[in-house]
């Protein structure tokens, strides 16, 4: 059986980098909610349970978006034609971490506006 082209793999890499991303603007926006309530100085005990709940899935948002970009860069790394692997690897790295950063920063300077 052969390996599917390179082409299919930059595919599965990009529909995983996609849902990562989902997953980590989902974090970022249950963390923000969680970070604001709480200097509200009039909550209840229960509003505190609640944002500690809130900041709980941010956090499982969080991990699930990260593991899914060491996915990613792992699935890019077999679509990516280069005879050396430590090479495939590094580039795969650096292409996740590079597109991340440009859209991260995107979505800091939108939220600040």
């Amino acid at each position: 059986m052969t390996s599917p082209p390179p082409l299919v793999w930059r595919i599965a890499a990009a529909l995983l980098w996609i849902a990562s991303l989902a997953c980590l603007m989902k974090a970022i926006g249950g963390g923000v909610t969680a970070e604001e309530s709480l200097y509200n100085p009039h909550l209840t005990g229960a509003d505190r349970i609640a944002i500690h709940q809130l900041a709980q899935v941010a956090d499982r948002w969080a991990a699930a978006g990260w593991i899914l970009q060491f996915a990613t860069a792992a699935v890019l790394f077999f679509g990516l034609k280069s005879p050396r692997i430590v090479r495939r690897i590094f580039v795969s790295l650096g292409v996740v971490i590079a597109v991340d950063s440009a859209t991260l920063l995107l979505v800091a300077v939108i939220v600040r506006i």
